[in-house]
Parts: C-alpha cells; structure tokens; sequence
C-alpha cells in the first residue's frame, strides 16, 4: 500500500523533507505525499498536523525555506506537514463534498474526502506520529483546495478544528452566471448556513485584490473577495466570534498565483501553530470594509517573478459593536480614458474587412459597443483560468492542438498585431502591413514553459494598453482604413475583430477543452 521511506538524518536547523505513494483505494489511484518534519529530534507525543491540498506546489510556495525562517525565529510549534499532490483529476477531486458545481465539477470530491479522513490521517498518524486530536489538526488549500479544506472541517470537526483557505474558490455555484443565477446559488455559503458552527470551529482566509476582473453584481468589489467576505458573514452568523474564530487576510496588489500565498503564508502557520511569545505579534484585526481598497496602492499588473513582496494588510469582519464605515465608490480597473464622446453602434460594412473576419466581428452583438466588450471579456478569461493547474493548461482536446496556454498567448500575439495596425492605419499611414503565421508564432512562443499567471499578467497589460489606444479614437479615425494581410481593414472593424476573435477562443475552450478537464 506504501513505500517504506528512509527518514532524513535529524536536524537541529532546518525542516526534513519526506517522500511517500499511498495507494489509494477511494480514489483508484497513487497519491503523491510531500511531508515535511520539523526541525530537531522526535519528541515522546504526537506532532500537531497540517494537512495541505497541492502538495505538488511546495516548492513554487517556497514552503520549507519559510518554516526554517519561523523556527529559526522561534515563532512556531513544531507540527509535522502532510501535502498530498493533486493530479489531472484535480477539478474534480476538489470541491464540496456530495455537491459538484453547475458544470459538474467536483464529482470526485466525496472520494477525496474519504481517502483524506480514512487513509491518509491514519498513515500520518501511524508513520509521523501526527496527532489524531482534532483541535491540533488543520486542513488549508489553495483555490479549489481551499474550498475543499474548509467544505472537509466544516462538516468534519471531530477530525479537524480549523480550516485555512488561500484565493478559496467560494464562487462555486450550483447555476451558472447568467442563468439565473443569484447568490443564494453558491454552494459552500448555502451549507454553511444550513447549520450551527462547531465550538472548535476555527478558519483562516485569504484574498488578493488581483485575484480577479470579474464584479458580477457591478459594487465595485471584485467576486472573489466579495464571496469571501459574504462566507465570513454566513460563519459568524452560524455562531463563531470573528474576534477568535476567524482571521481575514486580504493582500493589496495579491494575486490569484502561488506567488502571492507564499508571500502571505507566515501569517497563517503563525495563526494555525504559533508559539506563544514566539516572535513579532500578528497584526490586530481590523474591520473590514466593502469596496475595493485604494488602487493606487494595488498595481494592475503584478508579475510573479516581482522582487518587491505585496503588503498585506490583516482583517477579521467586524462584530455588532464595531461601526463599519461607509461604502465608497472606486474607479474599474479598466476605467474610460476615452477623449471623445462615445462612439456609435456603426458596424464595419463589406469591403472594409477580409471575409475570414465576419465570423469575428458577428461575435459582437448589434447593440454592443465592442469596447465594452474589450473591458468585460478579461473576467471571463481569469475565470476560466481560476480553476486550472498548470498541468490542465499545458494540454490539448487532441493530438496537434494548441494547448490553453498556447491559445491565451496566441490571443495576446494576435491583439498586438490588430491594435498596431489599427494604430498605423489610424495616422494615416498608407504602407501595405504584412501578414503573420499563427502556427509558427505558436510554435516559437514557449507558451508552455511559463505559468498560468505570467500568461495573464502579459494579457492584462496588452488590453489595458489596447483599451487605452481606441479609447483615442473618433468617427474619423475609426473610418481610416489601410492594408494589411493582402486585403483591406479599416480601424473600425480591426476594433471589432480583437473581442470578437477572443469570443471565438472562448467558445472552442468551452466546447473541446472543459469537458477533457
């Protein structure tokens, strides 16, 4: 069932790295163990225990040099780690037990709750003495693994106390947006409030200002963190106190990347095992308010490899006694710079566009402005995005396909190529404009070397810069026209070709690749 690991020598300076294959009955499948021991001999007892959904991820996470940071520093208890590695199955596995979403994700989720509950705690506690103690058991995750963790301790608390949650995905929802939706919808919330918190109830989350575009109900306040604060409402209405139960982390500039959860992820082991007296205290909690913090402070593009660490700022929801100040209004992350009055509806006309764009340009509906569609078609993107590891996006629907990412950079080629033409063309610019091969472009983009959140930090910036060039330009503009690819374009409809070949991309992705993963 398991391989027999040879131990690391013992320690005195740095955690202990283990590799185990547990051979899993519920999930019919070998799972993938990172365990990490704390520094120094064995003690007589059991270790308290983190269970960590992504295992796969550790060393993205920069984990183990941060647990020899805070035991150097003397901050931590020694606890023992157990991350399990997800696999291509991740979407599924994940999830809310017994409750897959609109779209069936999740199916699995029930089979990894019983294969954490009933096979991997009784080989943790057996092999590394991991205390079989609820209120010295944490289960955290990162996404759809947060999700996950707290769904597992909500509904399990004599097996685990407290719950860490990074970017949770408490968007899950049983309909989609767009039919019918409405809060009430989300899955994770709805369980919680069909029932009374456990005393021993505690949970850790997390949200990056950059974890998303999307703001479904247009507050101001991007989704993820709305639904994460609306959880936080539904526990305490359930009956834990947000001044000990609960920690909300919100990170300025933190994005929805392991990146940004390495960053923040001393505060919560310091949460989940601090020593008391051990190192600088935890910020006190702050109440938190509904809108989106100054922007200013939060840059729109913030890369993974960034040396300068993201601030983050620490909140737990406000209890009855706590005045909330008011709401404000903020500006979109991608405001209107435009320096002339709105364009009209007028669409491009024959002759204005090679034939291969009318399916393109029909994407966008008769009554759309396409730059609308330019500001709304990201939070489609990083949705659809949210849920992928990066080995979901390196995969094709078939033999010869592009992958995801090699799609999501082909989009972001082909933007740049349509504004620079536009650009040309609206200052007059007669010169005829080559064409370009999308295949060899793909084929020498080493898309799929770089992550899911590079990909899109590049996207944000080109549309950002896109949406800033035809925010520019009038009738006059829009009507010029120019060469480019053997046939004619006017700037007009390369405006309307750049959403539109994008809805196009969506559509396959959701037509040949969803259904694979």
């Amino acid at each position: 069932m398991l391989s027999d690991p040879i131990l690391p020598a013992a320690s005195s300076v740095g955690t202990r790295l283990c590799r185990e294959v547990l051979a899993s009955v519920f999930l019919s499948r070998e799972v993938e163990l990172s365990i990490l021991l704390p520094p120094g001999p064995a003690g007589p007892g059991p270790l308290p225990v983190l269970y960590l959904n992504d295992g796969q991820d550790l060393e993205r996470l920069h984990l183990q040099a941060t647990l020899d940071a805070l035991y150097a520093d003397g901050a931590l208890r020694p606890f023992v780690l157990v991350a399990p590695h997800a696999n291509e199955q991740r979407v599924q596995e994940y999830g809310t037990a017994g409750h897959p979403d609109f779209n069936g994700r999740g199916s699995l989720a029930e089979a990894y709750t019983a294969f954490v509950i009933k096979e991997l705690l009784p080989f943790a506690q057996a092999k590394y003495h991991a205390s079989a103690d609820p209120a010295l058991a944490v289960m955290a995750g990162f996404s759809l693994g947060g999700l996950s963790a707290v769904d597992m301790v909500w509904h399990h608390p004599e097996i685990f106390a407290r719950a860490g949650a990074f970017s949770g995905s408490f968007w899950w929802r049983q309909r989609a947006v767009g039919a019918g939706y409405t809060p009430a919808d989300r899955i994770m919330h709805g369980l919680i409030q069909a029932r009374r918190a456990h005393p021993s109830h505690g949970f850790w989350l997390q949200s990056g200002t950059l974890d998303e575009r999307g703001d479904r109900n247009e507050n101001g306040v991007i989704d993820s963190i709305e639904d994460c604060l609306d959880l936080l409402e539904a526990l305490i209405h359930s009956g834990l106190d947000p001044r000990h139960a609960l920690r909300y982390v919100q990170v300025e500039g933190g994005r929805h990347h392991p990146d940004t959860w390495g960053r923040v992820m001393p505060d919560f082991l310091r949460w989940a095992f601090g020593k008391e007296g051990g190192g600088a205290p935890l910020p006190a909690p702050l109440p938190v308010v509904r809108l989106q913090l100054d922007p200013h402070l939060a840059p729109e593009i913030l890369l993974p490899t960034a040396s300068a660490p993201a601030s983050a700022a620490s909140f737990v929801l406000p209890s009855a006694d706590i005045a909330v100040p008011q709401t404000v209004a903020v500006p979109t992350l991608f405001p209107t710079l435009s320096l002339v009055s709105s364009m009209s509806h007028t669409r491009p006309a024959e002759g204005d566009f090679l034939p291969y764009a009318l399916s393109y340009i029909n994407q966008i509906p008769a009554d759309q402005d396409p730059r609308e569609a330019l500001r709304s078609l990201p939070q489609e993107i990083h949705a659809l995005f949210a849920g992928l590891s990066e080995a979901q996006a390196e995969k094709s629907y078939a033999d010869g396909k592009w992958s995801l990412k090699q799609m999501l950079l082909h989009q972001i080629d082909s933007e740049r190529i349509f504004a620079y033409r536009a650009l040309r063309f609206a200052r007059g610019d007669g010169q005829d404009l080559h064409g370009f091969e999308q295949d060899d472009y793909v084929a020498h983009s080493n898309a799929n070397t770089r992550s899911i959140a590079s990909l899109l930090a590049e996207y944000d910036a080109v549309r950002a810069s896109t949406i800033a060039l035809f925010d520019t330009f009038g009738e006059n503009e829009l009507n010029r026209r120019g060469t480019a690819n053997g046939g004619p374009a006017t700037v007009r409809a390369l405006l309307y070709i750049i959403p539109g070949h994008e809805r196009h991309h969506l559509h396959i992705i959701r037509e040949r690749y969803l259904p694979i993963l």
